[in-house]
Order: structure tokens, then sequence, then C-alpha cells
């Protein structure tokens, strides 16, 4: 499946680099755990909330256009065809 980035997780101190293809993730919480295994404690900790429950609080996660929070969470099931989205919470006024 691609995974693609978006603003400051796209920096190096996060993925460093716009998106990337992976293989044999069942769901949202395989993704998460190969993503930070890849990327670092830095990435985890976005990733993931502190007790690894459910995403963290300053990340957007879609599949296919449609937010996981919304499907079934870190459960979220996923195929080789599925491309995942990662946006940072952006506050603005």
């Amino acid at each position: 499946m691609k995974v693609k980035f978006f603003a400051y997780i796209r920096d190096k101190e996060y993925a460093g680099c716009k998106e990337t293809i992976t293989q044999d993730c069942e769901d949202l919480r395989q993704l998460g755990e190969q993503l930070s295994r890849q990327y670092g404690e830095r990435f985890r900790k976005l990733y993931f909330s502190p007790d690894g429950t459910d995403f963290g609080e300053e990340i957007i996660v879609l599949v296919n256009g449609r937010r996981a929070e919304f499907l079934d969470g870190l459960d979220t099931r996923l195929t080789k065809e599925d491309t995942v989205l990662l946006f940072p919470v952006v506050a603005g006024g």
C-alpha cells in the first residue's frame, strides 16, 4: 500500500519523505508499528496515543480518503491497494 505524508510529517524529524510503499500490514495498528520501526520513536509518539490504544492527538489518518476514526480506528483493515494519508492536526485563526 502507499502511505503519503503531509506538512511537517514529511520533515526528517518524522518520516523524511513524501511517501512510501509498505507491505504486509493487516490494519492501521500494524502499519503504525511498521512505520515506527522505520522512522523512530518521535514518529511513534505522533502516530500513537501515549498508551498505544488509539491514534495520537496530533495526527489525522485517512484510508482512501476516509477518516480512520470514522472507520475502525487502529483496527481498520488494510489491503495492498489502499492509500493511507497522514496529516498533522493544524490549528489556525
